[in-house]
């Protein structure tokens, strides 16, 4: 491989010329490698891939190196060539596409937010909300919780439920002495006085709407006849006191006009 540029290009002596010759025999590779560099029909196709294996062997994945410059690519700091890379990467790369929308996104929004004042409570609270570490409550309440779930899980849960709440209701209902033995009974003859009520209730509520009909009729008729009142009233007293300012207005025009009137007398009486 050394010397295949110097054996196509005549450069090599005589000795060196049938060793590789005699080589290119003995090996298909270099065989082939040969005759790709001439031109001649290989035997070998290319990978479909060639082009991602190439890259990936020298500046490596197109994603990665992307995604390494995406900053400086959104700052405007990348050299022109870098980003024109970058611009064809992203128009056929979705994913490093969106990721570029992100940070354009938060390019605008973080400004804003550094302005903001964050409050004394902020790092407890966004520790608060991202810590994984339990509080002190629910530390206490896990093994309670724990303990709940395993008895709900037992097969015989409901047959026990039923036993208990059927042993609480003989405590609190079924022995004469229990604390709530009268109640079953004062239960039905309250069902029994509502039964009969309810008759005589409906009988009664049409008399009820009437009497309460003819009490608003009536409210309403003595609520207008005092308005009416307090508006005769009310335009009496604004007619009385505004006759009596006009009379007070005239007076005090008449003290004034006689007062100019005898200044202008004296005056024309001086010499």
């Amino acid at each position: 491989m050394d010397r295949l540029d110097d054996f196509l290009e005549g450069r090599l002596n005589a000795a060196d010329c049938r060793e590789v010759e005699e080589h290119l025999l003995s090996c298909p590779g270099c065989r082939e490698l040969k005759d790709l560099a001439t031109g001649e029909e290989a035997t070998m196709a290319p990978p479909p891939d060639l082009l991602g294996a190439i890259l990936a062997r020298t500046s490596g994945a197109p994603c990665g190196s992307a995604r390494g410059r995406l900053c400086d690519h959104v700052d405007r700091i990348l050299p022109p060539v870098d980003d024109d890379l970058v611009r064809a990467h992203l128009e056929g790369c979705g994913e490093c596409g969106g990721l570029a929308r992100a940070l354009l996104r938060l390019a605008m929004d973080l400004p804003p937010l550094a302005e903001m004042e964050p409050g004394p409570r902020f790092v407890a609270d966004v520790l608060a909300r991202t810590s994984r570490r339990q509080t002190v409550a629910a530390r206490l309440a896990a093994p309670l919780l724990a303990a709940c779930r395993r008895l709900a899980l037992r097969p015989r849960i409901a047959w026990e439920g039923a036993y208990a709440g059927a042993i609480v209701l003989l405590i609190l209902f079924g022995t004469p002495n229990a604390p709530f033995a009268g109640v079953p009974v004062k239960a039905l003859e309250l069902v029994r006085t509502a039964q009969v009520a309810v008759p005589v209730a409906s009988e009664e509520v049409p008399r009820i709407r009437t009497v309460v009909r003819s009490r608003w009729e009536e409210t309403q008729a003595k609520v207008q006849g005092r308005t009416r009142v307090l508006e005769t009233e009310l335009k009496h007293r604004s007619l009385k006191t505004w006759g009596g300012f006009k009379q007070e207005l005239g007076t005090l025009w008449e003290r004034i006009a006689s007062q100019m009137t005898t200044k202008d007398t004296n005056k024309g009486e001086r010499p």
